[in-house]
C-alpha cells in the first residue's frame, strides 16, 4: 500500500450513487416527486431508473433488488451511511424542505443547525441540508 502523501490517482467527482430498492414507483414518488429531481430515463428493460440534480444524466442509479436482503443495517457497521442532497443556501429554504417533507408525512430526524434527514422507501438515510456559508 502507497504512502498517504503519495496517491495513486486523484478522483475528480464523485460520479453518482447506485442502489438497489424494492419498488420503483415508490422510488420515482421519493426521488422524483418529493426530492425534485429529474428522471433522465431507465435502463436494464425498466429495471433501472436514473435520477439527476442537474449537472449530470444521473446523481443517483435505483435498480430493482435481484433478492430478499435485510433491509437497512444498524447505524455504525459498515455500509452505505446516507445520501447528502443540498437544499439550498439558507436557512429559510431547510425551513421549506421540512415543511415539504413532512406534507409528505415523513418525519425528520438527526436534525443541527444546517441539516435534516429522512428515510427514502427502502429506508436509505438521505440528509438534506444548506451551505449558509455561501
Amino acid at each position: 500500500m502507497r504512502a498517504a502523501s503519495t496517491p495513486a490517482l486523484k478522483v475528480r467527482e464523485l460520479g453518482h450513487v447506485s442502489l438497489f430498492v424494492r419498488d420503483l414507483e415508490a422510488t420515482r414518488r421519493f426521488y422524483r416527486d418529493l426530492l425534485g429531481l429529474h428522471e433522465t430515463g431507465t435502463g436494464k428493460g425498466g429495471r433501472i431508473v436514473f435520477f439527476s440534480a442537474g449537472r449530470h444524466h444521473h446523481d443517483v442509479s435505483c435498480e430493482l433488488a435481484r433478492a430478499e436482503g435485510p433491509g437497512p443495517q444498524p447505524k455504525g457497521v459498515p455500509g452505505l451511511y446516507h445520501i447528502a442532497f443540498e437544499v439550498g443556501t439558507s436557512l429559510d429554504a431547510l425551513a421549506e424542505a421540512r415543511r415539504g417533507v413532512e406534507a409528505h408525512g415523513l418525519q425528520p430526524f438527526g436534525e443541527t443547525a444546517q441539516s435534516f434527514s429522512i428515510r427514502d422507501p427502502d429506508g436509505h438515510e438521505i440528509e438534506l441540508y444548506v451551505d449558509a456559508r455561501r
